[in-house]
């Protein structure tokens, strides 16, 4: 018996006799002798000759469907997932992800000229939402090999999308012009990150006030407009800085807030600090930016949560969960929770469990704010804060996934 004999073909077909003359053609190809599946597709893509393989990638690409991975509504309890799923055996030509590794196939297989006719396909791939990731690279790349305005096109969907890190890896293919356009049209942190505050100062100045960077993004603009700042002879602060300042101490993120009006309070604005307000939406605001704030302070300086405090001092209220008790130990009816209030003196406060804080009060309603771990309800009495309770809360289920 020989063994030296070529394994059977998978593909059905003498590709001398394919027509492949039009994209009916090339899908009709796909679908009918093809028929790749979860469990053969990367053998019968080896088999597919270099003549076939361009207007059977361009086919497919076009055909759209890439999307492996549902859409996700964000939730206390839901699960994250970071890796995009491989298609199972049993899918076939129309399983999206099967399509989705056919797709990254096809990309290889694709002329430097074909990213602009395949743009309609592209601006549907650059806004599948994460984890997807690898794909929207490929259609990047495929679109940077076309047009420098194509490509500055579908960054801005990718990062709409949630994408931001999948741009990364084409930044470097963008002129200065270019990557100005992404940091301040597109909203791109890694186009920012590129650029540099003494080069590009009015890119930066805008990074601090635009809402739609990270909040991670806009602090990093404002320390390094603060650093160019401060290098100068004599150190000062600019006016556009101070002015992009002034209004960031506004912005809706409070940790954004909070280091602008820690910026501004050091280089001696006053009235910048946050107080109670006349109303109890006024005062929350006030006690979000604190919190953020708080976390800024050098262990020498004074808290200003007791401003925020009647005279008697703050109740506060600590609610811990133990999933495991089986008695009510402080008989509120509850056997998994355990409470402890305590009258705190404004001469020994400071914002307690100040981490789980920040986070909670980036979702409130009204005067109660929830994470994931920890639900926080405030007090708020002409004024003041006259009560805080810190609610531990169960957790989730044993297979949810932390992200």
């Amino acid at each position: 018996m020989r063994t030296d004999e070529p394994p059977p073909r998978l593909i059905a077909v003498d590709w001398k006799t394919v027509s492949l003359a039009t994209e009916s053609d090339a899908l009709a190809l796909w679908r009918d002798v093809i028929k790749p599946t979860g469990d053969d597709w990367q053998e019968k893509l080896d088999e597919i000759p270099a003549e076939a393989a361009r207007p059977l990638a361009l086919a497919l690409l076009t055909g759209g469907n890439f999307q492996c991975m549902p859409t996700v509504t964000p939730g206390d309890c839901v699960s994250v997932q970071y890796d995009v799923n491989t298609p199972k055996q049993a899918a076939g030509f129309d399983d999206p992800c099967l399509r989705r590794v056919l797709a990254l196939w096809a990309f290889s297989q694709l002329e430097p000229t074909d990213g602009a006719a395949l743009m309609p396909a592209l601006r549907i791939i650059a806004a599948i939402p994460p984890p997807e990731s690898e794909l929207i690279a490929a259609a990047l790349s495929a679109a940077a090999s076309a047009d420098r305005a194509l490509l500055l096109e579908l960054i801005g969907i990718a990062i709409a999308a949630g994408s931001s890190d999948a741009v990364d890896g084409v930044l470097t293919l963008l002129d200065v012009p270019s990557l100005v356009t992404a940091a301040t049209i597109h909203h791109s942190p890694g186009a920012l990150a590129v650029l540099s505050a003494e080069g590009q100062r009015a890119v930066y100045i805008h990074a601090v006030t635009d809402t739609k960077l990270p909040t991670g993004a806009r602090i990093g603009a404002i320390a390094d407009l603060l650093q160019s700042d401060m290098l100068k002879d004599p150190p000062t602060l600019e006016m556009d800085l101070r002015t992009g300042l002034t209004t960031a101490a506004q912005d809706p993120d409070c940790t954004v807030a909070a280091v602008a009006v820690r910026a501004l309070h050091v280089a001696g604005v006053k009235g910048v600090l946050p107080r109670p307000g006349k109303t109890p939406a006024a005062t929350m605001r006030a006690l979000c930016v604190l919190a953020s704030y708080e976390r800024l302070q050098g262990s020498d300086e004074i808290s200003l949560l007791p401003n925020f405090v009647p005279a008697k001092g703050l109740e506060l209220i600590s609610i811990a969960y133990d999933p495991l008790s089986e008695t009510d130990e402080d008989g509120d009816g509850n056997l998994h929770t355990i409470r402890r209030a305590d009258l705190i003196p404004r001469d020994l406060l400071v914002l307690p469990e100040l981490d789980g804080v920040i986070k909670a009060m980036k979702a409130c309603t009204g005067t109660t704010c929830k994470s994931k771990e920890m639900e926080v309800r405030f007090t708020i009495k002409g004024g003041k804060l006259a009560r805080m309770e810190l609610a531990e809360r169960a957790p989730c289920p044993p297979n949810f996934m932390s992200p």
